[in-house]
């Protein structure tokens, strides 16, 4: 008899586990719940281009930067307002590479990232949720730019 009642619980437990794993399983489904491994909302390029149109600030040039890999970014953007060029710069948060990774955290930590093509000259930046300003320090609109770029 005390061998069977070892059997029922065991049986008991092993049903228990089974239903957990099943309801966390369905409970996943159900609420769309896949693993990223970053939360944070990451932005485009364009993102940034209509809130300052929204802003009313006329991008009178825009031109894709095709080096945007040579600092880690994915892709790049630079926006001529008022004759006078700012940069911004798309990355891949969940990117492994070296440079990329150095750079985010440098943009996020201290305002800076690093040009290696330029024996690792550092450039004053703005990060928001995977995309980076730059080029705005003497920008005639610099604070109203900027205030925009964080507003995103």
């Amino acid at each position: 008899m005390n061998k069977m009642k070892k059997h029922i619980v065991l049986i008991l437990v092993l049903v228990i586990i089974l239903v957990s794993i099943l309801g966390i399983l369905l409970y996943n489904r159900e609420h769309d719940i896949t693993n990223t491994t970053t939360s944070e909302h990451v932005l485009e390029i364009e993102d940034f281009k209509k809130k300052l149109e929204e802003n009313e600030i006329s991008i009178d040039e825009e031109v894709q930067i095709t080096e945007a890999s040579s600092i880690g970014a994915v892709d790049g953007a630079k926006f001529t307002i008022q004759g006078e060029s700012i940069q911004v710069y798309r990355y891949d948060l969940n990117s492994s590479d070296e440079l990329a990774t150095l750079n985010i955290k440098n943009a996020s930590e201290n305002g800076r990232i690093i040009l290696p093509q330029l024996d690792d000259l550092e450039l004053t930046v703005i990060y928001n949720k995977g995309l980076i300003l730059a080029n705005f320090e003497n920008h005639p609109d610099k604070e109203k730019i900027i205030d925009i770029f964080k507003s995103l």
